[in-house]
């Protein structure tokens, strides 16, 4: 039981999923708090966390070759714990509870979680392959739930804050993404992926992670400086935020060595993001 639980958790990756569902009620505290307390956020936050179930199912589905040929003993399918028609049924039924989970939902927010949906199959089944889709496409789903959560709370209009805090996790999750693709050249190949690593080379790609972490950094220092919004010249916002660029800057100086352990910095720059979310939320809570 131990060990399905595990490759289940690790086929649909679900710690991303909790982080997205809370990226949904991060965005909802933002824009109106008032409405964390209703069922909105429930089936706001379930609706996240299914469809990146989904996503991540299917997408170690269509990769196992690829997977194989980057010796990825951290998936389950790989290592022979599941069987792929598993992980098929898994995607079909978390893909399918999320969309019924947004239908409670108002239709603005039932449709944008109908587009998720499918742009992840495609994604997953196809337009992975093209010049850095796929970093985009996976920076765009960790920076959507939070304005997801401030279309469930406010419909008609979405809060600065809210955009400032999606556009650092878009660069953030794309610095991410080049950063795996680095290391996982030889797989990609297979599937023919057009990565910025596999056709400008590990150099190049280091660069552009490095930028798009040192704008994120730039980025998370504005809120702290907008007036009439509780992030202004508040410690509960910036003190929090300093932990998470500290965590992304190290990153940067990592990539610099010669011996580079990617899925350690790639740990790191997912506890920097945790601790990001954590000060978005005492910053809107915690004003002093």
């Amino acid at each position: 039981m131990i060990r399905t639980i595990k490759a289940i958790w690790e086929l649909t990756r679900l710690e991303h999923g909790l982080m997205y569902g809370f990226g949904v009620l991060i965005g909802i505290i933002i824009a109106d708090e008032t409405v964390l307390f209703t069922r909105m956020s429930i089936f706001g936050f379930l609706t996240a966390f299914l469809l990146e179930a989904g996503t991540f199912a299917l997408n170690d589905y269509c990769d196992l070759e690829s997977d194989i040929a980057n010796r990825r003993r951290d998936r389950p399918l790989v290592r022979g714990d599941m069987r792929k028609e598993e992980a098929m049924l898994i995607a079909v039924l978390a893909t399918a509870s999320g969309i019924i989970c947004a239908s409670f939902l108002s239709p603005i927010v039932f449709l944008l979680a109908l587009i998720l949906a499918v742009l992840g199959i495609l994604y997953d089944i196809k337009t992975k392959e093209l010049l850095a889709v796929s970093n985009l496409y996976i920076a765009f789903t960790m920076a959507i739930p939070f304005i997801f959560g401030g279309l469930i709370a406010e419909p008609e209009r979405i809060e600065l804050a809210l955009l400032i805090l999606a556009s650092i996790a878009f660069l953030a999750g794309f610095g991410r993404e080049v950063m795996k693709d680095i290391a996982d050249v030889k797989g990609d190949a297979l599937r023919d992926i057009n990565s910025i690593a596999r056709l400008y080379g590990a150099e190049k790609a280091k660069r552009v992670v490095v930028i798009s972490y040192s704008l994120a950094v730039i980025l998370s220092a504005v809120p702290f400086f907008l007036v009439n919004t509780s992030y202004f010249h508040n410690p509960a916002y910036l003190l929090p935020v300093m932990a998470a660029d500290a965590l992304f800057v190290h990153t940067c100086l990592g990539l610099q060595k010669v011996d580079i352990n990617y899925n350690y910095l790639r740990k790191e720059t997912l506890i920097a993001i945790g601790i990001g979310l954590i000060a978005f939320v005492s910053g809107a809570l915690f004003c002093f």
